[in-house]
């Protein structure tokens, strides 16, 4: 099927400025759907915050006080929540100026989405397809947790929408590969429809005889160029080829080879997206020019969610950047199958319009929070209620260790986020997303590789100073009654005493409002010579060592 066949059913018509509007009223649903739904975020997105107030603050793009690690794998997301930080005078919650930076991008997925269906559907297909968008479990939680994912999809879906209004008005040309390269600035593993854009585009000209190199290198080269020069500038400064998030999941595919395939089975039959599947073929069957890039990286897409096995939060963070398209290869692949039963029975080919309508419709009701959700979804919304008292919890146990740690503190952590983000530490990240030694030589000895890594044997040279118990939450001030006690609630004891001492190495103590009967325990590296006593850190906070001769505050 020719390029020629993809432009009927287009008028000429200001469909600009009908997106827009359509867009707009639509936004409303979704606004609506965000104030019913759980204010959720989880611990990793602020990784990606302390990074941003780092660089908010003038120290660069370092993890916690002052460790040169690549932690987070989204860079202009960074910067962004950084530039919200500077204008807020580093005043505020992140996850309100990460959902506040959100917003716009959220207009742009619609209107992208919008435009991109358009180039072969009539209006009302667009609007349905981005309504289903606005109403979508997994798109509200992605804003509402804060990390890149709605800003990566809206540029994803634009960049696709660019390459197509490309093939049919040259103007658009240079600006697609820009385009891509944010993409690939935005999240890391941006490079791959940047690098399957590049080599989709050389294989048409080639096929079609079309251009000379010299015409490709220069709709390519600028912005490759400006994405070679920041992939040299990170791999310099923090010395790997990756963000440490990489090597810490590494072990995922080969000690869990079935996860991938799971979390995509989990995932398209939680929202209905596996029905996409023959409309997919349907487009590759008729040989819809202008569907073929959206059908290939789609299913590319999906190899490589099967290949790193996906993740564990809670909105499908992996298979969601193409959601807009498989909603869009529904709608194309049905009228290309009206139009094409059109050509023996015209009557027929109306009815048949039924099933991709039937298609949308069933997962809009399976993606709406409130209607057929399915059992995936629901674990969704029970796992997201869950970590709104667990970060708020979080927060107040890294607000009360902060007073008892020196700036600058080792302190070693499984909730890197939270803890480096509301204290002065230098936190030693337990599961290797933010600690490049456990990151590389890290094993999977007693945790789960889906979060990441374990190394004890890595601590010798890490030299941690501090510890907190886990789960690191307020405990009452009598919580425990033995450095024994403290020393089994902090996590991986079992396996890191192997190297440490932490019966005569660390000493007990205890940040406290007694006030509020209110404590964090920690463990601190014993130093010769120093006598472990009660002290005031602050307005109603005492920190003491209650198993230390001498070092239990009066009437506690």
């Amino acid at each position: 099927m020719g390029d020629h066949a993809m432009t009927q059913d287009l008028p000429g018509k200001p469909v600009d400025w009908i997106a827009v509007a359509i867009t707009a009223a639509l936004s409303l649903a979704f606004f609506w759907e965000v104030h019913l739904s759980v204010p959720v975020t989880v611990d990793d997105a602020y990784i990606t915050y302390s990074f941003s107030r780092n660089v908010a603050s003038g120290h660069g793009p370092v993890y916690g006080h002052d460790v040169v690690v690549e932690g987070y794998s989204n860079f202009l997301w960074m910067l962004l929540i950084a530039l919200g930080l500077v204008v807020r005078r580093g005043a505020g919650d992140p996850v309100e100026i990460a959902r506040f930076a959100a917003l716009p991008f959220m207009f742009l997925l619609a209107f992208s989405t919008f435009r991109l269906c358009r180039h072969r559907a009539r209006n009302a297909w667009c609007v349905v397809v981005v309504a289903l968008l606005a109403i979508n479990g997994d798109v509200i939680t992605a804003y509402q947790i804060g990390l890149e994912t709605l800003p990566y999809t809206a540029l994803l879906t634009l960049s696709f929408m660019l390459y197509v209004q490309s093939r049919r008005d040259p103007r658009f040309g240079p600006f697609v590969v820009p385009a891509f390269v944010t993409v690939a600035l935005m999240r890391i593993d941006g490079f791959l429809p940047l690098g399957f854009i590049l080599v989709f585009e050389a294989a048409r000209r080639l096929w079609r005889r079309q251009g000379t190199v010299r015409d490709y290198v220069a709709w390519a080269s600028p912005a490759v160029a400006v994405y070679l020069v920041w992939f040299l500038w990170r791999w310099h400064k923090y010395g790997l080829f990756l963000p440490t998030t990489y090597y810490a999941k590494a072990l995922i595919p080969k000690l869990m080879p079935h996860r991938g395939w799971e979390y995509l089975r989990n995932e398209c039959l939680a929202n209905g997206s596996f029905l996409a599947l023959p409309f997919a073929a349907i487009l590759l069957l008729r040989r819809n020019a202008r569907a073929l890039p959206i059908v290939l990286y789609a299913l590319g897409h999906i190899l490589y969610v099967i290949r790193v096995g996906g993740d564990w939060m809670p909105y499908g963070r992996f298979l969601l950047p193409i959601l807009p398209l498989v909603l869009v290869i529904i709608v194309w692949g049905g009228l290309d199958l009206s139009e094409w039963i059109a050509t023996r029975w015209r009557t027929a080919s109306r009815a048949l319009l039924v099933v991709p309508a039937a298609v949308l419709l069933f997962m809009g009701a399976k993606t709406e929070p409130r209607a057929l959700s399915s059992d995936v979804q629901r674990g969704k919304i029970a796992f997201s209620i869950e970590q709104v008292d667990h970060i708020d919890m979080l927060k107040t146990t890294a607000r009360l260790l902060n007073e008892a740690l020196p700036q600058g503190a080792r302190l070693v952590t499984d909730y890197g986020g939270v803890l480096a983000y509301y204290t002065d530490a230098a936190p030693i990240e337990m599961w290797g997303l933010c600690n490049a030694m456990i990151a590389t030589k890290g094993s999977s000895e007693g945790v789960q590789p889906i979060y990441g890594k374990t190394c004890p044997e890595c601590y010798r040279e890490l030299k941690p100073e501090f510890f907190h118990v886990m789960a690191p939450i307020p405990r009452k001030i009598g919580a425990f009654k033995s450095h024994q006690e403290v020393v089994e609630n902090v996590w991986q004891t079992d396996t890191i005493g192997r190297y440490l001492n932490f019966q005569t190495d660390f000493v007990a103590g205890r940040v406290m409002r007694p006030a509020q009967d209110q404590a964090v325990y920690f463990l601190e590296l014993r130093r010769p010579n120093v006598k472990y006593e009660p002290r005031s850190v602050g307005t109603d906070v005492r920190v003491d060592y209650p198993f230390e001769p001498g070092g239990r505050s009066a009437g506690l």
